[in-house]
């Protein structure tokens, strides 16, 4: 087993400008590419997610509305829950 030596700064230094001074891009991009329109980030997958993620939240909350406000009275629970979550003083 060989144990070999830390670097020093110097080292990581002169090894990172070698790697730099060697590095040739064949081309560079351009503004149109480093300012994409905002219509082409609905497209990626995390913020799809999640603006489906809002609009199931949204139908959830209105159905619970819907249940809330329009069951009737006469089902034991259902009354009593209603009339405390709509007559709050």
């Amino acid at each position: 087993m060989t144990v070999e030596r830390d670097q020093s700064d110097s080292d990581v230094v002169a090894s990172f400008r070698a790697e730099m001074g060697a590095w040739r891009p064949r081309r560079v991009p351009d503004l149109v590419e480093l300012t994409r329109s905002p219509a082409d980030s609905w497209q990626r997958p995390v913020m799809l997610t999640s603006a489906l993620g809002a609009m199931a939240l949204a139908i959830v909350l209105v159905l619970s509305l819907v249940v809330v406000t329009l069951v009737p009275a006469n089902i034991g629970w259902a009354g009593v829950m209603r009339d405390h979550l709509t007559h709050m003083p």
